[in-house]
């Protein structure tokens, strides 16, 4: 039996990248899982994909800036499979720019996503998770929060956030029987993290990175699918073993 057969798991952005492909890697363990995203379209499509291969899937609408549609995502869990066992904290938006020419409304879509739609999602399962003393939070950042990046400074800020607050809050809630970990990952295919990039900006970025020693394009690049059996090795493991923290990256990198 695998150690995550009919656990409950909700996955944030899971339309596509990363956290579709951790979606489908638990839901092919046993786990049942919930997905929210923004596109519902493309939620639908990686539900009935699950369920094609025999897995439990139910999707929710989900803006990770909107608090009660990370509360509404979280209590579809419960409500369809009647519990809570994992959340995965995968969502998040970037940008790049230098800060000297930064937007506000940028910073602020960046900061509300990834730190403040981390910290609703995350009350959000302990409500479930404490009263039942077990539950596994895992919280994606990247290797751009440990690192001078220029052009992600502020990606890279949001990302430093919430590695510090999966610290805290490990220490507030590991006695009481809630794993909290995190994963770093580095220059993943197949995600739709670049989407918003301005194409010219980007180009001067990507040449710096290059130039720095943070980008090798010659390292070749982690698969989603990469990701998401690394965070299934995490929430495998048997208590009260935690993978605190995990690092992933291709071998050359």
């Amino acid at each position: 039996m695998s150690a995550l057969e009919e656990k409950v798991a909700v996955v944030t952005g899971a339309s596509s990248g990363i956290g579709a492909a951790v979606a489908e890697e638990l839901a092919a363990r046993g786990t049942s899982v919930v997905l929210g995203a923004r596109r519902a379209e493309a939620l639908q499509q990686v539900c009935e994909r699950i369920e094609a291969g025999g897995g439990r899937a139910a999707w929710v609408r989900t803006d990770m800036r909107d608090e009660s549609a990370v509360e509404r995502l979280v209590e579809t869990a419960v409500e369809r499979f009647g519990k809570l066992d994992i959340l995965v904290n995968n969502a998040a938006v970037g940008t790049v720019g230098t800060i000297a020419a930064g937007r506000t409304d940028e910073w602020r879509m960046m900061l509300e996503t990834n730190v403040l739609g981390v910290l609703v999602a995350c009350r959000a399962a302990l409500r479930y998770m404490l009263p039942q003393r077990r539950g596994d939070i895992v919280n994606v950042t990247s290797a751009a929060a440990y690192e001078a990046w220029p052009y992600l400074a502020v990606y890279a800020a949001t990302k430093a956030a919430v590695h510090a607050l999966s610290q805290g809050l490990r220490a507030e809630v590991a006695e009481e029987g809630v794993r909290v970990m995190t994963i770093e990952v580095h220059n993943v295919a197949g995600t739709d993290f670049a989407s918003r990039f301005d194409p010219i900006v980007a180009r001067d970025a990507i040449s710096t990175w290059e130039r720095r020693g943070l980008l090798r394009r010659t390292s070749g690049m982690l698969a989603t699918s990469d990701v998401a059996r690394a965070i299934a090795f995490q929430l495998s493991q048997p208590d009260p073993a935690s993978v605190h923290h995990l690092t992933l990256r291709a071998r050359a990198n």
